[in-house]
């Protein structure tokens, strides 16, 4: 552990001139750090002194940018322009499950896994915070789901938004409990689901 007096000048600090362009190497450290941090230390653990340490940058340089840890962790974790279906083979399970395989991959690896139930509780103290994450990461993928489903031509039986909660849920909850342990059977069932409420 490296103490106090011995810890290593910043590695690329930003001049506090205003109206100088950040360095965008900064924002790139600053994430890497937080990611590889989530892993070995646990979300917790994973303070802002520790990632500016190891990103090589100070704690005010990280707080310039983002207001808390839970914020700055959310935005590591959680970026917009996630994934959205795009094949359209005529095939709704075709086109389905690698779309579900790469949502299932994604949320399975350690640093998000590591992230979420101290993401969750921070959700649950700060409502405004999770209308934030829904808007920039899950409200995007909703739509592009709906609009996927409008060019099968096909009509869920059951409204759109509670499919694709459905879907995105059951996805979640096995990245939680198996990580990506059978993704593509997995996946696959998932798809087959979806399609089975869906109607000519």
């Amino acid at each position: 552990m490296v103490g106090a007096m011995t810890e290593p000048a910043p590695a690329f600090e930003e001049s506090p001139r205003v109206g100088r362009p950040r360095d965008p190497r900064v924002d790139v450290a600053i994430h890497r750090a937080t990611l590889e941090l989530l892993v070995e230390d646990g979300y917790q653990a994973t303070t802002i002194q520790a990632i500016a340490r190891r990103a090589g940058v100070s704690a005010p340089s990280v707080y310039r940018r983002w207001s808390s840890k839970a914020e700055l962790i959310e935005e590591a974790v959680f970026p917009s322009g996630l994934l959205a279906p795009e094949a359209l083979s005529g095939d709704v399970i075709t086109d389905l499950q690698p779309y579900c395989e790469q949502i299932l991959t994604y949320l399975s690896e350690p640093p998000i896994r590591a992230a979420i139930p101290g993401l969750l509780v921070e959700y649950q103290n700060d409502p405004e915070m999770w209308q934030r994450v829904v808007e920039r990461s899950v409200t995007p993928m909703r739509s592009s789901f709906r609009a996927y489903l409008a060019k099968t031509g096909r009509e869920p039986a059951v409204p759109i938004d509670a499919l694709f909660d459905v879907m995105l849920g059951a996805l979640f909850t096995r990245a939680l409990n198996d990580g990506a342990a059978g993704a593509k059977e997995f996946a696959r069932a998932v798809a087959k689901v979806i399609t089975v409420v869906l109607q000519q």
